[in-house]
């Protein structure tokens, strides 16, 4: 479904939702009335698309992929935890490529377009430099939200024996955690591609001293969600690490005490096979025989305990 808004200084909202992919309509409409190309439209269309920047010389028109959160409240796929959007910047148009999880977006760029007062040339990319910094204040969330759940796991782990629950819930944290520093990472890439474009001879993106700063800001607020977010994955990788050495400890502590139960138990079998043999035996013939077992057997038992105390501390 395609919806135009007028924003301020004339700018001109072309907003394209789709629960899927693009209709065919919309395509066509877009095409025949904006001189969209199909190549810009497959590009935005794609669901699985890298963050890019791309322009199109011939029609003058900018294409900027960026990650940005799915805001769906159930996720099947940790893949599924960023989806991408586009920009396409034609003229005095605006377009916004999102879907039914990331049709957010667009209440970033309405309420960017009420708090920019200042009148300038390059305010598109003004509206869209506020559309990152929302997006990359959604992932520090996010992070914040991983390192929560990592933390209580942590704390679990302190308080109680371990489980296949935190092994799963490990697993899900360092599937989530690599997809967010992916998309963050794509999202440094794009800025940065903005930033050279815009600051070399060939000026396709002229932009004005205060929005070169804007941009500049949000290239160092990416910068530190990555930052972040490699933190964040290496002490998870470091938490499931532990957990892994904590259930080697459980299964060695329990294969020594096996084995400790294994070589006692095994002598009061010893001591009473040897009584239990028909020939004769010392004091055999004895009616304090089998206290004289008994005792034997306990010496044994204590012997062997004791060599492994002695051996254990050593």
């Amino acid at each position: 479904m395609i919806t135009q808004q007028i924003l301020h200084q004339d700018i001109n909202l072309i907003d394209i939702n789709s629960k899927e992919n693009l209709s065919d309509e919309d395509r066509s409409k877009l095409i025949e009335d904006f001189q969209v190309t199909n190549e810009i439209l497959d590009y935005a269309d794609d669901t699985d698309e890298r963050a890019r920047l791309e322009y199109d010389d011939s029609n003058n028109v900018f294409l900027v992929v960026f990650n940005a959160q799915n805001e769906q409240n159930t996720i099947d796929e940790p893949s599924e935890v960023t989806m991408p959007i586009s920009f396409a910047v034609k003229d005095n148009n605006i377009f916004l490529f999102t879907n039914s999880q990331t049709y957010y977006v667009k209440d970033y760029i309405l309420q960017a377009d009420k708090d920019l007062n200042n009148i300038s040339k390059d305010r598109i990319w003004s509206l869209i430099f506020n559309v990152f910094d929302q997006i990359s204040n959604d992932y520090n969330d996010k992070i914040n939200e991983i390192n929560h759940r990592r933390n209580k796991i942590q704390d679990h782990i302190k308080r109680h024996k371990s489980n296949n629950k935190q092994i799963f819930e490990l697993s899900d944290l360092q599937d989530l955690i690599t997809y967010i520093s992916t998309s963050i990472n794509g999202n440094f890439n794009v800025v940065k591609q903005i930033e050279i474009i815009s600051s070399g001879k060939i000026r396709s993106i002229s932009l004005s001293k205060n929005s070169h700063e804007h941009l500049h800001d949000s290239i160092i607020e990416i910068e530190q969600m990555r930052e972040q977010a490699s933190l964040a994955s290496d002490t998870i990788d470091r938490v499931a690490n532990t957990y892994n050495n904590i259930l080697n400890n459980q299964t060695n502590t329990t294969m020594k005490i096996l084995t400790i139960y294994t070589i006692v138990l095994s002598i009061p079998t010893i001591v009473s096979g040897f009584y239990g043999m028909n020939m004769p035996l010392p004091v055999s013939d004895k009616k304090w025989s089998w206290v004289f077992s008994i005792a034997l057997t306990i010496f044994m038992i204590g012997l062997i305990l004791w060599d492994l105390h002695r051996r254990d501390r050593s």
